[in-house]
């Protein structure tokens, strides 16, 4: 039988989970919208969902990675804005390492972001990730990259625009009842599952007495370690194994001895070195005599000299292994200086503490815990008697449940299986639940040999964070619970000592313990009064007084009622570590209500306290005898203080503070010497006025959070050399910024009173984004802005002041977003800083033709004074949205640059002409477009059909992309503008919403590029404003041979703002012909028939999303013809040749390029007579 002797680390399934699938995602838009309607669509089906505004309130963040941990499937939504967020991208670094692990099935959706962009971090994807990349360091980067690698290379779900959302979300749904239901459990490589591999009639495999028994992937792993052998290398190789207690180093190892054992003329197995080791003393000559117990010598280790020992022992290749190790001691004993191992020789050692091989080892494997099936397998072998499933369906689910547990441990599946053999349903079900308290004992004792090896000072730290801070920041943990100073070159660091040791695991940054190892600690943590989470336990060591306590977790929504308590309840606490009064239901005051009373006041004579947590904190100040000396994290949300303490005191371990929402808050003296503080929020303090001067001394401040503090009018004089973020968000009282950090990335000044920007803000050459949203008193931009290198996103919406917008975008070379949406501007924004007219500028003019700006996001909506957009707003290149929304004086568009996905004009009320075609034609990075004219009712009929005409050469384009690539059906390109008809090209159509139709035979050739598809939709006059409006059409092609193919697409979709639409619109949509072609193609040639075969076409539309009643629709089919031109321009201005009408395409794009072309040659003539009459000037 394979006996497995020691695993790695995630979290205990104990019960069913409370979270079964777990959404991670990025933005307010798409949590409102797309993933609000996910959300609900699985909890009809009675599936747990974990979204993030579930999380328990008052815990820390990281119970975010526990949810993960405890989840079945994680649903990771990749949106355009999810790398803008640090949360996101470590989640999915979380969701990798549980799918890697074999704990967690994960299911990429890729919503309105193209596939290629995440997978190649390429596109609007991959700038915003880029960006965000230049904040971290190296090791975290490289798991972000790796996570965004591995994660959407998995079988997922594609969503664009097109895409009918509500029928996608049924597909999601379907697939993750799907994975429920069969109780699924992930392998290494794709998900495998287990709810019952052996369908009924089938029987359930079973080991042959006299077979070995199967190896539960074992092959895998015995494989990458015989890479370690490396027999093409000829010297000496010391091969470290290591992995947590009950891994399978042993087993492993064994195997391999076994096998290459032949290869070599001595080998030793040395079993178990650990305990041959007593008092530091080990008798070397029992593994020289196994050394050479093949070479027939007449006498005893002790009586060879030492040169003829060595001589004898160098003169053959040995395979050695030490099976293990706990010393580095054991190892030097044993080898010596290893001058007696002749060449070629292998040597290996295993260990369940990494730090002991550290130095004496050429290379390291590192055992990883068994996958979901496997783990499944190997607990049922033992569990039923050699059986690898359970031969009776009602142990199914619980046998998953018992191998969740064990978290791929082989030796506790094995444990658990042979405890389990031959007992009833009830006797598992109560074991189960036992398991929640401690692990089995067997196991214990395995895992208590590792525990007793450790230090005292080990010995709290693994307990500290077995009890309180199980998952968290490496740095965060390490600063609360090590004994020594976490900033210490050199330092010792507990946390990594168990790290070593594999009694935790730092994975992506993050502390993170097994579950085995977690209820182990749990359940050691819980003896005695030292550590306390219980409510019961809380409140009776707060009644009685106790003393000795190191930490004490109170969640105040289990206490019934409020708690009085005499003002010496903590007095004997002064060893006190970790306080924590929180409520799991509420975080906000609302709902949070202090259940603690001290009607006599309150001594606190905590010496030792690091992390305080208290919500709503009920007093004026904190006591006089309170020490922070040893404070690090200091939190008092929503609480009564007026002041900290009072006068100063020593805070130089400070790192974190929060007092947001204390609105009686005036006085922040007591932080005075706080030098090392971090982070500080005071979200919220509405009576706070000024900041002490002497914050100067804060040298170490990275974050400041001022948002909502009201009364506060003036920075102080400073420059806080390390901060980062700074932000005053509806700090209504500020009229003048004050630079107070030279080093800014992020500042948020939006909502304050500031009339003008300092000029000293030239200086902030690292700043990313600047927020002045809704500065109502805000009248101009400073030309200066265009000299801050580093701007990114620049926000002026609500600057109602603002007229102009003086900074010549092309000199704000890194600006990826610019908002300007409801200000007062006479005249867009200048686009080049050069004058055209001048023979200086035509390098620039030369320069510009070929995309001058970064800038991926416009934004002029609400504008009542532009009437005209600038000429050569075609020259942003890389512009991906333009936002021109209730614009209302605006009349005409001109050409547009190639790359423009979205153009929102809703409201455009004067709105008359577009330019014709309306962009220059190119194969885009993403395929999906939307141009969207909504309420424009006075648009032309030659704009219409200028849109319409630029939609269909568009999505042709992009249709030859589809064929060539494999692309599925989706919407290339929608249009939507005012109008009561289908417009006359449309080959197809008729009134109400279903359409049914003979096509021809042969009419799906390969000159199909694109179905049109239109529906005219009317709009109730009652209705309310909308956020989305979406119209799901279905397709079913039908032939006379029986070939069917069905699809359906979705015009329409999401805004970012809600909308009314006033009158009839016409909706069109462009969808890719490649999938219907090829399936048909398919089709005949596998029945053989070559005549004409004509089809029976059904298309049925159907408004999913919004009010409004479709009564006209239509279907055209587009199809390439011949001699048909399109250029197509890439960045650098080469042109490729694609097919489309040279009649419509080359005149529309010449008439594009005439005005640059007379430009130039126009400044050429310019140019040659002012350089002319210079010489003869000079002359």
């Amino acid at each position: 039988m394979v006996d497995y002797s020691s695993s790695s680390s995630s979290s205990v399934q104990l019960s069913p989970p409370q979270h079964q699938v777990f959404l991670n995602f990025r933005g307010k838009q798409l949590r409102n919208g797309f993933v609000s309607h996910l959300e609900k669509a699985l909890r009809r089906d009675g599936i747990n969902v974990f979204i993030d505004r579930n999380e328990t309130k008052g815990r820390d963040l990281s119970n975010l990675f526990s949810r993960i941990q405890e989840s079945r499937i994680a649903l990771a939504i990749f949106s355009s804005m999810y790398t803008e967020s640090y949360w996101c991208l470590d989640e999915l670094v979380k969701i990798k390492d549980c799918v890697d692990l074999g704990t967690l099935v994960v299911i990429p959706i890729f919503y309105m972001v193209d596939t290629d962009d995440v997978k190649n971090l390429k596109g609007a994807f991959g700038y915003t990730f880029w960006k965000l990349a230049k904040t971290c360091n190296g090791e975290k980067l490289d798991k972000w990259k790796q996570a965004l690698k591995d994660v959407p290379k998995k079988l997922g779900f594609t969503l664009s625009e097109m895409s009918d959302e509500g029928e996608s979300i049924n597909q999601i749904v379907g697939e993750v009842i799907k994975v429920l239901s069969s109780d699924v459990m992930p392998d290494l490589e794709r998900e495998i599952p287990i709810d019952d591999p052996f369908p009924t009639g089938e029987q359930v495999p079973e080991a042959a007495p006299d077979s070995p028994p199967p190896l539960f992937g074992i092959e895998t792993r015995l494989k990458q370690l015989e890479e370690k052998l490396d027999f093409e290398c000829k010297d000496t190789l010391t091969i470290g194994v290591v992995g947590m207690p009950g891994i399978g180093k042993t087993t492993l190892t064994s195997m391999l001895y076994e096998k290459w054992q032949h290869d070599f003329l001595r080998c030793v197995f040395l079993h178990d070195v650990r305990k041959m080791w007593k008092d530091c003393m080990m008798d070397r000559s029992i593994f020289i005599e196994e050394l050479l117990k093949d070479d027939n010598v007449n006498q005893e280790v002790a009586d060879f000299s030492p040169e003829s020992l060595k001589a004898l022992l160098l003169s053959k290749k040995s395979l050695v292994v030490l099976d293990n190790v706990s010393d580095k001691k054991q190892i030097e004993v044993l080898l010596g200086e290893s001058d007696w191992i002749k060449r070629g020789s292998r040597i290996f050692i295993t260990t369940s503490d990494r730090s002991v091989i550290e130095g004496m080892v050429d290379d390291t494997y590192e055992v990883l815990r068994l996958t979901g099936r496997d783990s499944f397998e190997y607990f049922s072998y033992f569990a039923f008697s050699g059986k690898l499933c359970p031969p009776v369906r009602t142990f199914m689910n619980l046998s998953r449940l018992f191998a969740d547990y064990a978290k791929g441990n082989p030796l506790a599946l094995k444990i658990l299986g042979k405890e389990l053999n031959g007992k009833d349903k009830t006797h598992w079900e109560e074991k189960l639940s036992k398991l929640m308290q401690s692990p089995n004992k067997t196991i214990q004792d395995v895992l208590r040999v590792s525990y007793d090896e450790l230090g005292l000072s080990h010995k709290d730290v693994f307990l500290d964070v077995a009890c309180f801070f199980r998952s968290g920041d490496e740095y965060y943990v390490r600063c609360l619970v090590e004994s020594c100073d976490t900033e210490a070159i050199d330092t010792v660091s507990e946390i990594k000592d168990l790290a070593s040791k594999f009694l935790i695991n730092i994975s992506g940054g993050r502390v993170e313990m097994h579950d085995l190892l977690y209820t182990f600690g749990k359940e050691l943590g819980s003896q005695g009064s030292r550590r306390l989470w219980n409510h019961k336990a809380v409140v009776g060591a707060l009644k009685n007084r106790v003393g000795a306590v190191r930490g004490i977790f109170l969640d105040m929504s289990e206490l019934k009622k409020k708690l009085p308590l005499d003002r010496s309840t903590f007095i004997k606490m002064r060893n006190l570590r970790y306080l924590k009064f929180y409520s799991s239901r509420c975080d906000r005051e609302c709902e949070a209500d202090s259940k603690l009373n001290f009607p006599e006041g309150l001594e606190f004579p905590l010496d030792e306290i690091r992390y305080l947590y208290w919500l709503k904190f009920p007093l004026m100040k904190l006591p006089k005898d309170f020490n922070p000396k040893n404070l690090t994290d200091f939190n008092l949300p929503y609480s009564e203080i007026e002041e900290l303490w009072e006068g100063a005191k020593d805070t130089q371990k400070l790192k974190w503070v929060d007092l947001s929402h204390s609105r009686k808050l005036c006085n922040l003296s007591g932080l005075l010497n706080a030098e090392s503080l971090q982070r500080l929020n005071l979200e919220g303090c509405t009576s706070l006025e000024e900041l002490p001067r002497e914050m100067k001394r804060m040298k170490s401040l990275i974050f400041l959070n001022m948002r909502g503090c009201t009364s506060l009018r003036v920075l102080p004089r400073m420059n806080l050399i390390s901060l980062k973020t700074l932000i005053l968000t509806n700090c209504s009282s500020i009229q003048k910024f004050q630079v107070i950090s030279d080093n800014l990335e992020t500042l948020h000044l939006d909502g304050t009173a500031i009339g003008k920007l300092p000029t000293d803000m030239v200086k902030l050459q690292k700043l990313i984004v600047l927020n002045l949203k809704d500065c109502k008193m805000l009248g101009a931009v400073p030309e200066f802005l265009g000299k801050l290198k580093a701007l990114q996103e620049l926000v002026l919406s609500g600057c109602s002041k603002l007229k102009t917008f003086s900074v010549p975008i092309e000199t704000m070379k890194c600006l990826q977003i610019l908002l300007l949406d409801g200000t007062a501007l006479k005249e867009m924004p200048k686009l080049l800083r050069f004058n055209s007219s001048r023979v200086e500028d035509l390098p620039e003019l030369r320069r510009g033709i070929n995309g001058l700006s970064s800038l991926r996001r416009l934004c002029l909506s609400r504008n009542n004074m532009i009437s005209n957009l600038q000429i050569d707003i075609n020259q942003l290149y890389h512009l991906k949205w333009l936002d021109l929304k209730y614009c209302k004086n605006l009349t005409s568009i001109p050409l547009l640059p190639p790359n423009l996905e979205i153009l929102d004009a809703h409201g455009c009320e004067k709105l008359k002409t577009v330019a014709s075609p309306m962009a220059l034609l190119k194969l885009m990075e993403q395929v999906q477009s939307k141009f969207i004219f909504t309420n424009c009712n006075n648009l032309e009929q030659v704009a219409k059909n200028s849109i319409t005409s630029y939609a269909q050469r568009k999505s042709q384009l992009d249709a030859r992309r589809c064929y060539k690539e494999g692309g599925v059906s989706e919407a290339l390109f929608i249009a939507c503008f005012p109008g009561s008809d289908v417009p006359s090209w449309f080959n197809y159509q008729t009134f109400g919403s279903a359409l049914r139709l003979k096509l021809p035979p042969h009419w799906c050739d390969n000159r199909l590029s694109t179905i049109a598809l239109c529906a005219v939709v009317t709009f109730p006059d009652t209705q309310d404003e909308i956020n989305r409006f979406s119209i799901e059409c279905t397709c079913e092609f039908k032939n006379e041979l029986g070939t069917c193919i069905r699809f359906s697409c979705t015009l329409g979709g999401s805004w970012i703002e809600s909308r009314k639409i006033d009158s009839d619109h016409v909706f069109i949509g462009y969808t890719s012909s490649s999938h219907i072609t090829k399936h048909l193609e398919g089709s005949l040639k596998l029945k053989e028939h070559d005549k004409c075969v004509p089809t029976e076409a059904s298309i049925e539309f159907e408004v999913i999303d919004g009010a409004g009643e479709i009564v006209n629709c239509g279907l055209s089919l587009v199809y390439e013809e011949p001699n048909h031109v399109v250029v197509e321009r890439n960045c650098k201005g080469a042109s490729s040749r694609r097919d489309m009408s040279v009649g419509e395409s080359i005149l529309s794009i010449a008439a594009g390029y005439l005005s640059n072309v007379l430009r130039f040659l126009w400044l050429g003539v310019v140019f040659f007579m002012v350089y002319g009459f210079s010489k003869i000037f000079v002359k």
